[in-house]
């Protein structure tokens, strides 16, 4: 059976590594291909000629032609389920809904109805079928074996708290950046980091310099705008180590792919109570959304008191077994079969 999954964008990390987690886990059950609209890196990760890269409408539509695909998997853009469309709609249709923003509005207005609906939470779950869209499976992001893996963290002279995110209005990095700010300013040995961006425009990033070089508590932060993401989970364990803690600012999230990292290297995170949050963090971590003073304030109780540290880690184990490929995997696996029997598929 081939399968086909079209994603807009190659970036390290989120989507694209869930993307590669089903290739390693299912290309000796099924031929697995991966078309891109742009690579920022993630193309390579595969093997050659797994993942393409499709720049133009003509070219998405001639290589969904070209695949002959049993089976399509359509996350988060428009642009391939209209090449899908174009191309005579070959195989069966799964739309993949991973994001919370605008982009939602194409899925009702659509001009087919796909065989199945595939996201990452009973939250989604939940705002999809609100659209009148079904049958709908919930099938969680999950992380590969690197992320259960044992390190030895360094040992640090500082704390670090970190955020992690793109530099845009959802994730909210201006929000932010003032409330590591107001964290460092009040917390002596804090180092504020912030990772991710290098995506960003030109605007953003010149906005974020500036931020860094004339906020009074800023001037130790750390920006890293790309890290590898080998690397991701030593940060996690190394933040975790030295007494810090990860922030969110997110306006909303379909899973929380960042906090889930985090959790699973033991690293506690803070984060607005928004989204699919609440079903993967314990009530202490979450604040009101837009209430940076009681942010900063439970942020400023788990660098200090080691009880309020352990309750953060409270559903540290369900989102480890949630995000394991074992369980995720498999509900996905079973997706897949389900799409085969209905286009009669062996």
């Amino acid at each position: 059976m081939k399968v086909l999954f079209c994603y807009r964008y190659g970036v390290i990390g989120g989507v694209s590594t869930q993307l590669l987690n089903r290739y390693t886990h299912f290309s000796s059950e099924f031929d697995i291909g991966v078309l891109y609209e742009s690579d920022h890196g993630m193309v390579a990760h595969f093997p050659p000629g797994v993942a393409l890269v499709t720049a133009t409408d003509d070219a998405r539509e001639a290589a969904i032609r070209d695949a002959d695909p049993d089976v399509v998997v359509v996350i988060d853009s428009p642009g391939f389920l209209s090449a899908w469309r174009r191309a005579g709609s070959p195989g069966s249709l799964i739309l993949e809904v991973h994001t919370t923003t605008a982009n939602l509005s194409y899925l009702g207005e659509l001009a087919v109805q796909p065989d199945h609906i595939v996201t990452v939470s009973e939250y989604m779950r939940a705002k999809l079928g609100a659209l009148g869209l079904s049958p709908i499976s919930v099938v969680p992001n999950c992380l590969d074996e690197r992320w259960y893996a044992e390190t030895v963290p360094p040992a640090l002279d500082t704390t670090p708290v970190a955020w992690i995110g793109k530099l845009d209005g959802h994730k909210r990095w201006r929000a932010a950046a003032d409330l590591l700010d107001r964290i460092a300013g009040a917390e002596p040995g804090v180092t504020p980091l912030l990772i991710g961006g290098y995506t960003a425009p030109a605007t953003e990033v010149a906005a974020l310099t500036t931020k860094l070089a004339t906020s009074p508590a800023l001037g130790s932060a750390r920006w890293l705008p790309r890290v590898d993401y080998d690397l991701m989970p030593g940060i996690y364990s190394a933040i975790a180590a030295n007494g810090g803690l990860t922030i969110s600012t997110t306006t909303d999230e379909s899973f929380g792919m960042s906090v889930a990292e985090s959790l699973v290297r033991g690293c506690p995170v803070i984060a607005p109570a928004v989204g699919a949050l609440p079903e993967i963090l314990p009530e202490e971590a979450l604040y009101p959304p837009g209430d940076w003073a009681g942010a900063a304030e439970r942020a400023r109780q788990a660098l200090t008191d080691a009880a309020f540290r352990t309750a953060l880690m409270g559903t540290a184990q369900l989102v480890r077994e949630r995000t394991h490929t074992e369980y995720a995997l498999a509900a996905f696996r079973n997706v897949l079969q389900r799409s085969a029997k209905s286009s009669n598929v062996a």
